[in-house]
């Protein structure tokens, strides 16, 4: 079972920083380049943990609870629970300073972008479970 669940994370956790990296390429293009924060080795890291934490607690969900149903509902649950408070814990750090002038002229959007890398690798996740949970 721990296999299934391992793949399911390194499956996730690759498509969300490749969906995060290009969600960062675009905002660059468009407002402004808080790429010296959230590089692609940032976005693959924090993807990769989340993906693969969830993944290892699911194997130990699934392991204890003899309703499958309920032992998903549980780790989704708890997913979408750290990806909520995740959002809170962006709205109390403190802005970066960066080297980009025109970066820190648009400071105040910052934590703005920061939103959406949460959600995305607990979609990916929530995406690809059918695929290799059965």
């Amino acid at each position: 079972m721990f296999k299934h669940f391992f793949f399911l994370a390194l499956t996730a956790g690759l498509f969300s920083s490749l969906i995060s990296w290009t969600y960062s390429s675009i905002y660059k293009s468009m407002i402004a380049d808080f790429t010296e924060v959230s590089g692609y080795w940032h976005l693959l890291c924090f993807s990769l943990m989340i993906t693969l934490g969830i993944s290892i607690l699911s194997t130990g969900i699934h392991a204890l609870v003899r309703n499958k149903s309920f032992a998903g509902f549980i780790c989704n649950f708890i997913l979408s629970g750290f990806s909520v408070s995740l959002v809170f814990y962006i709205f109390t750090m403190n802005d970066p300073e960066f080297k980009n002038e025109d970066s820190m002229a648009m400071i105040d959007y910052f934590k703005g972008y920061m939103i959406p890398f949460v959600f995305i690798p607990a979609l990916s996740c929530m995406t690809f479970k059918p695929l290799f949970i059965k």
